[in-house]
């Protein structure tokens, strides 16, 4: 194969790499995304491009040299075989992990989540801050419990919107006010006395 065919292939390989990764760039879009608070609308899907970009054009440079090596080897095919599985699958490992060594979810502190245990650690720790008025020495968490079964159970279960009562709400110090949503929801039967209490008892005990 001759440097002008070589250079037709790379080219390929770009061009290709760049139309996959611009699809899922508008994709990305089309199917509702939201940025995050803390991140430049246009980054993260900008970082997905390039992702689906390297990926591509790796693979596509990996199956080229591939191409060449069986060539050179091609009465050898049980052992081309096997070591193109390999190269392929520890090139396409160390270059994203090396891409995304920053982890794909990003605290609003700047920090990487990459692991479950990483994450059971951000939600167990506490709000910086919190709507909710300071809790009353006398505060009964058993009532306050069965006040919250009674009401947050009847249009949804609360298992049902446990991680995202949990990672937008009472992360970010919001508790009161999502309480506060359900209360002026048609049919809650949640009072304005209510919210305070069920809003104390999510945020310490659930």
């Amino acid at each position: 194969m001759d440097k002008k065919s070589n250079g037709k292939l790379i080219a390929l390989a770009i061009i290709g790499a760049v139309l996959m990764g611009t699809l899922f760039f508008a994709v990305s879009f089309l199917t509702g995304y939201i940025p995050a608070p803390n991140s430049i609308p246009a980054l993260v899907p900008l970082k997905s491009f390039m992702g689906w970009f390297l990926l591509i054009f790796c693979a596509s440079l990996i199956i080229m040299g591939l191409g060449k090596m069986s060539g050179a080897i091609s009465d050898k095919w049980f052992l081309s075989f096997p070591l193109s599985i390999f190269v392929i699958v520890m090139v396409m490992f160390f270059s994203l992990r090396f891409y995304w060594e920053g982890g794909r979810t990003t605290t609003l502190d700047g920090k990487s989540i990459r692991s479950v245990e990483q994450l059971s650690e951000f939600l167990n720790k506490p709000a910086a801050t919190s709507d909710l008025p300071p809790v009353p020495a006398d505060f009964d968490f058993a009532a306050a419990e069965k006040l919250t079964d009674a009401k947050c159970n009847k249009c949804h279960t609360l298992g049902s919107v446990a991680d995202a009562f949990r990672t937008k709400f009472k992360k970010t110090g919001q508790v009161r006010l999502i309480v506060k949503r359900m209360q002026e929801f048609p049919g809650s039967g949640i009072t304005a006395e209510e919210i305070n209490t069920i809003g104390t008892w999510l945020q310490e005990k659930y």
